[in-house]
């Protein structure tokens, strides 16, 4: 990923926060000549490793993770608020539009979890981190869980790589960055809503 300096986030805290709250990442692998893509959901455990493991799940029937075998590092990549920046919110206009956005991507071999149990706890994790936010209204025990179990597949990434890409206008002036915050702060979008909370943020640790 192009990663000039002045957007490069490494910290791994914040890192973890947007993987946490944009779950729903896609996963990239390369063998033999072919490409795979696939959309998942994804949980973090942030204090397995270095950079933290991925959990995850896909379908059996998916041919997605028999390419895991003998490939080359996958690559997750999770993306966060995104939005047109119109030079009409800065103070200096003579330039061009661009787009900010928060992105994370998280490199590592994926590991297949054949024991039932884990995979198993794995989905329940899955589970409650969903429908906790929703009051938990949906009960497990009424569900064929142990049928679904043998249609899916899971697996681990241990993430050896980890980089964020937080474009947030920092090229541009002190003024300049407060006038897109303040336009963003009005959309009706709230995807665009907090990116202005993030680069507002981003101000505020550049004080």
């Amino acid at each position: 990923m192009y990663n000039p300096r002045s957007y490069r986030n490494e910290n791994l805290e914040s890192l973890f926060a947007l993987m946490r709250r944009y779950n729903f990442a896609t996963l990239f692998t390369q063998q033999g000549g072919e490409s795979f893509a696939t959309h998942l959901p994804f949980l973090v455990d942030p204090a397995r490793g270095a950079f933290g493991t991925l959990v995850a799940h896909m379908a059996r029937a998916n041919p997605h993770w028999k390419a895991f075998a003998g490939a080359a590092p996958s690559l997750v990549v999770f993306q966060g608020p995104h939005a047109y920046i119109s030079p009409a919110w800065y103070r200096e206009q003579v330039t061009v539009p661009t787009w900010n956005y928060a992105v994370v991507h998280a490199t590592g071999t994926p590991v297949l979890v054949d024991d039932t149990a884990r995979l198993r706890e794995m989905v329940m994790r899955l589970v409650d981190n969903h429908e906790a936010p929703l009051g938990s209204p949906w009960d497990v025990r009424k569900a064929a869980l142990e049928e679904e179990l043998g249609g899916i597949v899971g697996f681990e990434i241990p993430i050896d790589r980890l980089e964020g890409k937080f474009k947030m206008n920092q090229n541009r002036s002190r003024e300049d960055q407060e006038g897109v915050v303040a336009a963003l702060d009005k959309s009706a979008d709230p995807a665009e809503r907090e990116l202005a909370r993030m680069m507002r943020e981003n101000l505020e640790k550049s004080r």
